[in-house]
């Protein structure tokens, strides 16, 4: 038994050393500045991917929205998608925590809206939404500060990656680190507004809310 739990430690240990040499260098060679965040204000196809329509803050209108939700698998674990009239509004990720926990998560962030259950994509057609090769609208329903967060995130291309600080520096609020943490830990759309792509200055993955096993498995998925 004491032999297993060495090798398991081996195991563990030497993964860990892989994922810093991974992050390291993604954090290196593929960093996105704030040089590059000023560009990508000349370039359309940066500011917001050309296969989503980002609809404005549907915040007052909650008292009245529907939600309908199902999950589906993905290439990072179960997948809890929620969609309204305007568009797709929450993206989550299930592996970390069980999907009823995960449910009622994104259910606070809009308690006045109504819910059901419902079949919304089929398999393909998730995994188009997930893979940006059709037209999808997004309804972004969060504070200023979050919208601003949010709308940023859009602009770092797969396989990039920013830090919270730079982050933080762009939008004009060079103090506000965790603010600007706080609103990236409330993307109720994650992979389509990629906040897996933020790490800490240092190069650590920093947080995730949905687990940071899913936020490696979506670096990683981006560097091939």
């Amino acid at each position: 038994m004491h032999q297993v739990y060495n090798i398991e430690q081996n195991f563990s240990y030497q993964a860990s050393i892989e994922d810093k040499i991974f992050l390291k260098e993604l954090s290196e060679q593929q960093s996105f500045s704030e040089t590059d965040f000023l560009k990508s204000h000349k370039n359309r196809n940066l500011l917001v991917n050309e296969f989503i329509e980002l609809k404005s803050d549907c915040k007052k209108l909650t008292t009245r929205l529907h939600i309908s939700y199902e999950y589906k698998n993905s290439p990072f674990g179960k997948a809890l998608i929620m969609n309204s009239k305007y568009g797709v509004c929450g993206l989550a990720f299930c592996d970390h925590i069980n999907e009823e926990i995960a449910l009622a998560d994104m259910m606070s962030r809009w308690p006045s809206a109504t819910y059901s259950a419902e079949n919304i994509f089929s398999d393909l057609e998730f995994k188009s939404v997930l893979d940006q090769t059709t037209k999808i609208n997004l309804c972004l329903i969060g504070s200023p500060l979050q919208l601003q967060v949010w709308s940023a995130l859009l602009k770092i291309p797969a396989g990039k990656v920013t830090n919270y600080k730079t982050l933080a520096k762009h939008i004009g609020k060079p103090k506000a680190v965790r603010a600007i943490a706080t609103a990236i830990g409330r993307n109720p759309l994650c992979w389509l507004i990629p906040c897996h792509r933020v790490l800490r200055t240092n190069g650590e993955l920093g947080g995730y809310h949905w687990g940071l096993k899913v936020k490696k498995a979506m670096l990683r998925f981006e560097s091939i």
